[in-house]
């Protein structure tokens, strides 16, 4: 795990780009930005201190379903796909089985909000 910091407006990671860790917010608040949301002023989802970001594309092997950007200057602590998946491999087989299921159901809803 590493803290890095990134400016107000700076992006973190986009959409369709490879998952290669997750985030958890230090301090500051980023702002997630679904397809579809062609303005891209206002975030589908703020987050703040604590809050835990693209877990997902870890979790499931996918890539970014939203791009991610600092919504002010924030801090963020970034959790590498090798440290994620060395925990992942002290758990039980059916809370891996449980994750999984759920990150695909979470893709599968955000993909039928887009279409509409």
């Amino acid at each position: 795990m590493k803290k890095i910091a990134f400016n107000r407006g700076q992006v973190i990671f986009k959409s369709g780009d490879e998952a290669e860790g997750l985030y958890i917010v230090a301090d500051g608040n980023v702002g997630l930005y679904f397809p579809g949301n062609n303005t891209a002023n206002k975030p589908n989802i703020t987050l703040n201190k604590t809050d835990i970001f693209g877990e997902m594309g870890v979790i499931d092997d996918q890539l970014r379903m939203a791009t991610a950007r600092a919504h002010t200057d924030v801090e963020l602590i970034h959790v590498s796909r090798k440290d994620f998946d060395q925990k992942l491999d002290d758990t039980d087989v059916i809370v891996r089985g449980v994750m999984a299921v759920l990150s695909d159901r979470l893709r599968q809803l955000q993909q039928t909000k887009n279409k509409s």
